[in-house]
């Protein structure tokens, strides 16, 4: 069977598994209204739940890149997608809390391999060519699968039930597989060349610090998208809107991403000039986060901070490959998801509890906001070392 020879078909590939992860992650924020009222959750737990999918990346993320440097990406793919299928089917049997909590760290353990990997795969075949561009249009998938989940499951919720829903939400994630273990191979089995086997720890100081501060770039803008598209909907509810009208609103901002985050990525490229995009793009989302619930009508704030966002991603997602040789990719990746994977367990968590403890739905949304600003404080930061090594592979 012929595999898959071209760069970007490997990026549509990647685009599709890209999609997979974020519908699993965000089934639970989705599905918030029906599993508060029919078993029982608050929204803590809605937050708790949601973060526990990333939680196991904390622990397992430099382990699972070391894993996936000497399996092969391929290998480490079909094992994180596998457990995050049996995870979400667990979770789909049970109305257990206790259930549901394991069920989502089984299949956040899972998740950690395709976050190690989707950015470093799309690297390899990327790096030197347009780079920005392909690593933009993964990080859109992520918003694709995010609004997906919130414009598809509580519609499915509300025909059916919620556990069909959450199998239904299964289809992206077992497409991906098929099509990753039937053609995907890695680039130097289609280009030629000596596969890289990095020792155990490739990583220099100045490396490990950068690829932390890319981690920290990447939990910014990643949060401030999951908490916005989670906490707009109870917002948009308190306003006045059923659940099936508020999760469509809301996904509308994924929709304009879909073009908006590749179209950043492209102009990164196009002008050299990724950071201009990064700041503008934050400030601009970090307004439209902070005016939605005061200013109607919502859907204005909803498009604008669709368009915005795109600007920074692309650019973000791309600082790994400005400072990690060849051979330190698969443990800068992974230190840099480690660092993402506490961001991502603890911030909708927090958003959660502000919910709940103020009673004000526009509390998360100012959490957000916050969290978009801080991104030009990071990328300061993470330049500002950059030229003191002189790092530049």
């Amino acid at each position: 069977m012929t595999g898959l020879t071209n760069r970007w078909a490997v990026l549509a590939l990647i685009f599709l598994i890209g999609v997979a992860l974020p519908m699993q992650f965000q089934a639970v924020p989705a599905l918030a209204p029906f599993l508060v009222t029919q078993a029982g959750l608050s929204y803590t737990d809605i937050g708790v739940l949601t973060g526990l999918f990333m939680f196991p990346g904390i622990f397992l993320a430099a382990p699972g890149g070391l894993l996936s440097a000497r399996i092969g990406d391929k290998s480490a793919l079909m094992i994180g997608l596998s457990i995050m299928l049996v995870g979400a089917v667990l979770f789909a049997a049970t109305d257990s809390y206790a259930v549901m909590f394991a069920s989502r760290l089984l299949g956040g353990s899972g998740a950690v391999l395709i976050t190690i990997l989707l950015p470093k795969v799309v690297t390899d075949w990327f790096v030197g060519r347009e780079i920005a561009t392909a690593l933009a249009t993964v990080a859109s998938s992520f918003g694709l699968g995010v609004g997906l989940a919130m414009a598809v499951l509580p519609a499915l919720a509300d025909l059916s039930s919620w556990p069909t829903a959450i199998i239904a939400n299964t289809a992206v994630t077992v497409l991906a597989m098929i099509i990753l273990l039937v053609f995907f191979q890695p680039p130097e089995t289609v280009h030629g060349g000596a596969k890289i086997r990095p020792a155990l720890w490739s990583l220099n100081r100045a490396e490990l610090v950068l690829s932390m501060l890319a981690g920290i770039g990447r939990v910014l803008f990643s949060t401030g998208y999951v908490v916005f598209m989670s906490f707009t909907p109870p917002l948009l509810m308190a306003q006045g809107m059923n659940v099936t009208e508020a999760g469509l609103l809301t996904s509308l901002a994924a929709v304009v991403s879909i073009v908006s985050v590749p179209l950043g990525g492209v102009f990164s490229d196009r002008t050299g000039k990724p950071n201009h995009f990064i700041v503008i793009g934050a400030v601009g989302t970090a307004i439209t986060c902070v005016l939605v619930p005061y200013i109607a009508p919502a859907l204005l704030w909803i498009l604008l901070f669709g368009l915005l966002r795109g600007g920074c991603t692309g650019g973000i997602m791309a600082l790994p490959s400005q400072v990690l040789r060849p051979e330190s990719r698969s443990a800068g990746f992974a230190v840099a998801s480690a660092v993402y994977f506490i961001g991502m367990a603890a911030f909708p968590a927090i958003a959660g509890y502000l919910l709940d403890a103020t009673a004000n739905t526009a509390a998360p949304l100012w959490f957000a906001g916050l969290l978009w600003i801080l991104i030009p404080v990071l990328l300061a930061t993470f330049k500002f070392f950059q030229r003191k090594w002189r790092l530049n592979p």
